[in-house]
């Protein structure tokens, strides 16, 4: 009893003095200095925690890359540049990971299943456009290629410490944070705009108002992000609904396909469209079904002939605005770009490496590719880069496509987890296709949770067998464990085989 009192007594003034420091700091040293001392002992704890057990490195940087920009928004300092944290982040992943090694708590040879020679000749060849005659220099350099080094070293990460009982958890936070995406979606078309983002939208009014309708970009930084990232969790909840076998999980990830794809409409971004297009022709190439492949196309060439030739819906915004995606000779926002995709094949004839990372959006004022906007995420990458680095950053993803079919195709035997690695890269290939029209790939709110998918193909086959061992009571249909199964049916040893 007097040890309970003691206790209590010593965490009463411990809150006390962190209170104290806190209040004195906040009002002589400003506000930023407080909130840090006051989240210093969770920040030690974090450390801790994450020495014991590495994979909470990647849940948090998971969570910060999906909510960064509502930390900008709401929470963060003008001041402090949100992206310093996923820098900061990934640092200390890298460096819990060699303790945790050295402590023997983290398997090196599970890096053996990293594609790190692809990911190093691309890193490589980033690094060498540092010294590209036309670089717009060494700050706008760094500035482009941080989201370059973020897939180049969070993929490893995911490949070293990803086991088979986190796949289920990841699940379930991408799950849960669209939701949240889409419940903040409804709140600013329904409710309205709080102060932080009205003045957000001050900043994007000219494309995000337009005939006084609102598009809606949730707690993400634009809508087009916004639109792609619900498309994207609508195509994973799709095939995750269809593959789950329990009740509960189909229940969940019906939802939260509903959900996205509702989110996706009210962002009012177009091509999020080719996204779900995409993904839903990925997946019946990966399942092998050709009635079903052939199945998809009808509805496909329905929905085009409903979307290109009629007018149906047209009083709806988000179908008006969507339909425009489908007539692009009549989008004037359309033939801007194939104008500029003109002066651009045109600049780069006799640069085939391009002028450097950032020469596009960070480069000299008045140069070419400076005063050429990016809408395409190829587009960027052709710039910069050149038809060569286009060349290889394409091919980078057609490997990582290519990989995983064949690992789907010939390898995996659970199948409840094969169905999730279909998920994965039938998103991954509707990104890849609507990248072409928005400049999506390796943006926050969709990059984790897409080098997640990425590094799962690499893992797949060790994965699997970790899932042969330990059975998900989805894949068991008489209700049982495999632990009891065992039991029930035990092997029987070779003296008893000789004796019957």
């Amino acid at each position: 009893m007097i040890k309970e009192l003691q206790k209590k007594w010593l965490w009463a003034l411990i809150s006390i003095t962190v209170s104290v420091c806190v209040a004195y700091s906040i009002s002589h040293l400003g506000l930023a200095t407080g909130v840090v001392l006051l989240l210093l002992p969770f920040m030690l704890l974090y450390v801790v925690v994450s020495f014991n057990k590495p994979i909470v490195t990647l849940y948090a940087l998971f969570f910060y890359s999906v909510f960064i920009s509502a930390f900008s928004r709401y929470i963060l300092p003008e001041s402090i540049p949100p992206g310093i944290f996923v820098d900061a982040l990934i640092m200390l992943a890298c460096l819990l990971l060699i303790f945790s090694g050295m402590a023997g708590k983290v398997k090196w040879r599970n890096g053996k299943d990293t594609p790190f020679l692809v990911l190093t000749i691309w890193l490589l060849y980033c690094i060498l456009s540092l010294f590209n005659p036309g670089s717009p220099g060494v700050e706008p350099w760094f500035i482009t290629i941080r989201p370059h080094l973020y897939m180049i070293f969070t993929i490893p990460l995911f490949c070293i410490l990803l086991k088979a009982k986190h796949v289920k958890t990841f699940l379930i936070l991408w799950g849960v944070f669209s939701l949240i995406l889409s419940l903040k979606g409804f709140i600013q078309l329904q409710i309205g705009l709080d102060a932080a983002e009205k003045k957000d939208l001050a900043e994007m009014v000219s494309t995000h108002l337009l005939w006084g309708k609102l598009r809606v970009f949730s707690l993400c930084s634009d809508a087009g992000i916004f639109g792609a990232a619900q498309a994207y969790s609508a195509v994973l909840g799709l095939i995750l609904f269809l593959v789950s076998k329990t009740t509960r999980q189909k229940a969940f990830f019906l939802v939260v396909a509903a959900a996205s794809i509702y989110g996706m409409f009210i962002s009012g971004t177009r091509g999020s469209i080719f996204i779900l297009f995409g993904g839903a022709l990925m997946y019946c190439l990966l399942v092998k079904k050709v009635k079903l492949l052939l199945l998809c196309l009808f509805f496909a060439g329905g929905f085009f002939c409903f979307m290109r030739f009629t007018h149906i819906g047209d009083g709806v915004y988000a179908v008006y605005r969507m339909r425009s995606a489908f007539n692009p000779a009549e989008d004037a926002s359309f033939q801007v770009r194939k104008n500029n995709q003109r002066i651009l094949k045109s600049y780069l004839a006799s640069r085939p490496f391009g002028d450097g990372l950032g020469s596009m959006g960070l480069g000299p004022r008045g140069s070419v590719l400076s005063s050429i906007p990016y809408d395409s995420g190829y587009v960027l990458i052709w710039g910069d880069m050149g038809v060569v680095g286009l060349c290889l950053y394409i091919g980078m993803f057609l490997f990582f496509m290519i990989k995983g079919t064949l690992a789907v195709w010939f390898k995996i035997k659970n199948e409840w987890f094969r169905g999730v690695l279909i998920a994965f890269i039938s998103g991954l290939g509707g990104l890849l296709i609507a990248n072409y029209g928005n400049s999506i790939l390796l943006r926050p709110t969709l990059n984790v949770i897409t080098f997640f998918g990425i590094a799962l193909i690499f893992v797949a086959p060790r994965l699997d067998q970790e899932f042969a061992e330990i059975i998900p009571d989805a894949d068991i249909k008489t209700g049982k464990n495999n632990t009891t199964l065992v039991k029930n049916n035990p092997i029987p040893d070779r003296k008893s085989l000789i004796r019957k």
